[in-house]
């Protein structure tokens, strides 16, 4: 709540100067997939990065013989943008991590939401089942976010493993 917050008297004190700021944070807690969630984190940040480098390398290794499979492209590039916006943060192995953490997840809700994409036609005819799942993605999706702030915050990978572990009841 504090960045947000921080950026929230940033907006605000622009608009008593007459200058709109973007949106930066809109809810991001209670989205029902990792890719909703990053489309409404900082999302000053996420969209300079899919500007600048995601859509860019996308392009050109979709151009490149050496890359003929869209899942890996997707994979590499999804992976590639987490890992630089974790050094972003700052040059740690913590944050490399988290930025593997993020790019996986997402990758690995890509793959999810098209392979479950019929089924879930077929439930907007049957809404509480509908809704069920979508709570049930934004259970997930807090419970991975959440886990992963464990690399953000730890600075010994280690250690971050370690209470990972300790979490999820394996010791430590």
């Amino acid at each position: 709540f504090d960045f947000s917050g921080y950026t929230d008297i940033a907006i605000g004190l622009g608009r008593l100067v007459g200058v709109n700021l973007p949106e930066t944070f809109n809810k991001p807690y209670v989205k029902s997939s990792l890719t909703q969630f990053w489309n409404n984190w900082h999302i000053t940040l996420t969209q300079w990065f899919r500007a600048y480098f995601f859509n860019p390398l996308t392009r050109k290794l979709s151009r490149s013989a050496a890359f003929s499979s869209p899942i890996l492209i997707i994979l590499l590039t999804q992976v590639a943008t987490m890992v630089l916006i974790g050094l972003w943060h700052g040059i740690s192995a913590s944050f490399v991590i988290w930025g593997l953490w993020h790019g996986l997840g997402l990758f690995l809700n890509n793959r999810w939401s098209e392979w479950t994409r019929p089924f879930m036609k077929g439930l907007e005819s049957h809404p509480r089942f509908y809704n069920l799942t979508g709570l049930l993605g934004i259970f997930l999706t807090f419970n991975y976010v959440a886990l992963g702030w464990v690399w953000f915050v730890l600075p010994d990978p280690k250690v971050a493993f370690g209470f990972l572990m300790y979490l999820l009841g394996m010791g430590w």
